[in-house]
C-alpha cells in the first residue's frame, strides 16, 4: 500500500520529511505540495492508499470530507502538533483512522502504517499513554483533573474492571493482537478472548475503537 502525504505546517515538515527520506527505500511515499495534487493522484490510483493529512491546515479538513465521501479505497490519518485528547477524538468521529503528533519516531510511523493498513485505528504514543493513565489506579492526579474533562461516569465505568482486565485494556489500546497480549501476560489466546469479551460487556462497547475513545468523547 502506497502512502500519500500532504503537510503544509513548517514545524511538522521539519520533523517529518527527514524521517520519510530515511525510510523511503522500504515504503512508497508520495509527497504532495498541494491538496489538488493529492486529490488528482487518488483519481488515478485503484489500489488502496494511506493518506497522511496535515490537520493544522484548515483546507485539509475540507478536502478530507471530499476524499472520505468519494473514495472507498483510502485510509486517512491525521498529523498535527500536540493536540488535547478531546480534540483527537473529534478527528476519529469525522472518520480519520489514526493520529500522530510531532516528536514521533520511525518506529511509530511503521506501527501506524501497519495498524491502519490492517484495518485498525492508531493513536500516537503520547495519546496512548494518556489512556493508559486513565486505566491505572495510581493515576489520581490525572483522574481528578477537571481540566481534562473526564467525567465521573467515565471514572466509574473504568473502575468496574479488574486488575487483569485493566492490563488487557492497556495492550488493546496499544494495538496489540490477542496473540501478542497472550504472550505478554502468559496466558492462552482463548483466555485473552474471554477477558476481552468481559471488558466489552462491562463497558458496553463492541470494538477496540469504541474502547479507546467512546467514553472519553
Amino acid at each position: 500500500m502506497g502512502t500519500d502525504i500532504y503537510i503544509s505546517n513548517q514545524t511538522l515538515k521539519k520533523w517529518f520529511l527527514p524521517i520519510i527520506s530515511e525510510i523511503n527505500s522500504v515504503q512508497e511515499f508520495i509527497i504532495h505540495n498541494c491538496l489538488e495534487s493529492l486529490y488528482s493522484n487518488l483519481l488515478n490510483k485503484n489500489a488502496k492508499r494511506l493518506i497522511i493529512l496535515d490537520i493544522e491546515d484548515q483546507a485539509s479538513i475540507e478536502y478530507f470530507n471530499s476524499i472520505y465521501t468519494t473514495f472507498d479505497n483510502v485510509y486517512i490519518v491525521a498529523i498535527g502538533l500536540n493536540k488535547p485528547f478531546i480534540e483527537v477524538i473529534e478527528y476519529f468521529k469525522l472518520g480519520f483512522k489514526g493520529f500522530i503528533d510531532i516528536n514521533f519516531t520511525q518506529v511509530e510511523l511503521f506501527q501506524l502504517i501497519n495498524k491502519v493498513s490492517n484495518g485498525s485505528k492508531y493513536i500516537s504514543l503520547s495519546q496512548q499513554e494518556y489512556l493508559i493513565n486513565l486505566l491505572s489506579e495510581n493515576s489520581n492526579p490525572l483522574f481528578n483533573s477537571s481540566s481534562l474533562n473526564v467525567n465521573n461516569t467515565i471514572k466509574n465505568v473504568i473502575k468496574v474492571l479488574t486488575e487483569k482486565e485493566k492490563r488487557v485494556c492497556e495492550f488493546l489500546i496499544k494495538g496489540m493482537t490477542y496473540k501478542e497480549i497472550a504472550n505478554a501476560i502468559g496466558v492462552s489466546s482463548f483466555t485473552v478472548n474471554q477477558r476481552v469479551k468481559g471488558i466489552y460487556k462491562k463497558l458496553d462497547v463492541r470494538s477496540r475503537g469504541e474502547l479507546s475513545y467512546r467514553y472519553l468523547s
